[in-house]
Parts: C-alpha cells; structure tokens; sequence
C-alpha cells in the first residue's frame, strides 16, 4: 500500500504486494527462470560480434581471376564510369532514341564510341560469356534427364495379356433387388 496504490482484483483490493504473492497469481517455475537465463545468455554471445568464422563458409579461392571474383556487374560499373560525359550522353541518346526513324537516319545515330571503349567493353562481355557457358555445360550435365529409363523399366517386366476361357455369370435379376432394398 506505498503510494496508495490499489488493485481491484477479483472482488477486493490488494496491494501491489499482496496482488503477487497472491494464490491467484501462479509462481514461476525454476525451469522457466533458466531457460530465461539460457535465452539471455545466447542473445549476448550471438550479439558480441565474435571473430570467430561458422564451420559452413567457404575459404577463399586464390585460383580465381579478378573478374570472376568481382563480377560483370561491377566491371561494367568500372567501364560506365570511364566514358566522358559526351559520350554517356550520346549513349543515352541513341538508346532513347532507337526505334524514331527520323533519328535513325541522322548522321548522330551513326556515330560510334571511341575504339578502345568499345574493345574494352567487349572484353568485359567476353568474359562474362565465358563464365556464363561454364555455368549452362555445369548445369546441363547434371539435369540431363535419362530418356531411355522408362523402355528399360518396361522392358523388364513382361505383361500377360493373352484371353483366357472363363465365363462370368452375372445375376442381372439380383443386382436389381439388391439396390431396390438399398435405396428403400
């Protein structure tokens, strides 16, 4: 009763004191204070930012080329960024513009970039090509599906379906009683 604080709980007032000892208020079991405790504990460990590497990365490969590593996207990034402004602008104009006629047949739609540009660009496009058709002959060994299993499988299991001499009565007169009494 500090500070006058009251609860109403149940019918009748208790303090904050008496509102948590209270037989109403169930206690909590050891077990949950430790796995409380445990959960804390991993919480802190994981947030420390440890040095320590998980068992499942991958050591890096010293065999691969500096494109490879860094990819096409910053290689072409890298190119992007070595064209002058005229020609980013003449680029962006010829893109736009690809498919008006009347610009097509103007004398700035055949202007090309400088030769070392475009050699350089059609390196970075050369390799990605390469490690491109790496990838596809990687892939398509391994999903190549075996087209003769389902003739194998068939082949060695041999069907029977020669006719055979047997006579089936069918009692017509039966059947017909037997569904009069199911459906009544």
């Amino acid at each position: 009763q500090q500070f006058g604080l009251q609860l109403t709980f149940c019918g009748g007032r208790l303090s904050p004191a008496q509102f948590l000892h209270s037989p109403a208020m169930p206690r909590s079991s050891p077990l949950v204070s430790a796995a409380v405790l445990g959960a804390g504990s991993w919480l802190l460990v994981s947030l420390s930012g440890s040095a320590q590497q998980s068992f499942l990365t991958a050591a890096p490969s010293t065999r691969q080329s500096r494109t490879a590593m860094r990819g096409f996207k910053e290689d072409f990034a890298d190119w992007r960024s070595s064209l002058s402004s005229d020609e980013k602008s003449l680029l962006l104009k010829q893109a736009q513009k690809e498919f008006d006629k009347k610009f097509r047949k103007s004398e700035e739609m055949s202007k090309d970039l400088p030769e070392e540009k475009i050699e350089s660009f059609s390196k970075i496009l050369q390799k990605f090509f390469d490690s491109e058709m790496e990838d596809y002959k990687k892939d398509a060994g391994a999903k190549t599906p075996d087209y003769d299993n389902l003739q194998r499988k068939a082949a060695n299991k041999v069907y029977d379906f020669s006719l055979k001499d047997a006579i089936t009565e069918v009692d017509r007169d039966a059947d017909r009683r037997y569904n009069y009494v199911v459906d009544k």
